[in-house]
């Protein structure tokens, strides 16, 4: 059986709060996808490198569209700059790293290219 794990985390926009539902999911191994919502309507739904996650709580890390450094801050196409508690999101990241360990990803490229088609 596929392990899909889900969290809820308030982020900061600028000084505003904001709900992200975090989502890991075993058929996507590289990813963490971030829904930003207001508890009903997704507002923006982006698919995180989860590995890049982690190495963005210890340096900066990203180019282009996502920049991650300490503090947590994430910095999506170069305006909006999101922080997020360092304990809540290091959980989060420790849950995944249970589930698939760093090394042990595995992607069926074939089902990848099913669901994105299927998908649009």
């Amino acid at each position: 059986m596929n392990a899909v794990l889900h969290d809820k985390l308030f982020m900061r926009l600028h000084e505003l709060p904001v709900l992200a539902h975090m989502t890991y999911d075993e058929e996507d191994p590289y990813a963490v996808r971030v829904a930003f919502t207001d508890g009903e309507y997704v507002y923006a739904e982006w698919r995180l490198d989860r590995e890049m996650l982690r190495e963005g709580m210890r340096h900066e890390v990203g180019d282009g569209d996502v920049r991650i450094w300490p503090g947590v801050h994430i910095e999506l196409c170069g305006e909006a700059d999101f922080t997020v508690g360092e304990e809540s999101l290091a959980r989060f990241l420790e849950r995944t790293y249970e589930v698939v360990p760093e090394g042990e990803e595995r992607l069926d490229v074939d089902a990848l290219v099913d669901r994105l088609l299927a998908t649009g």
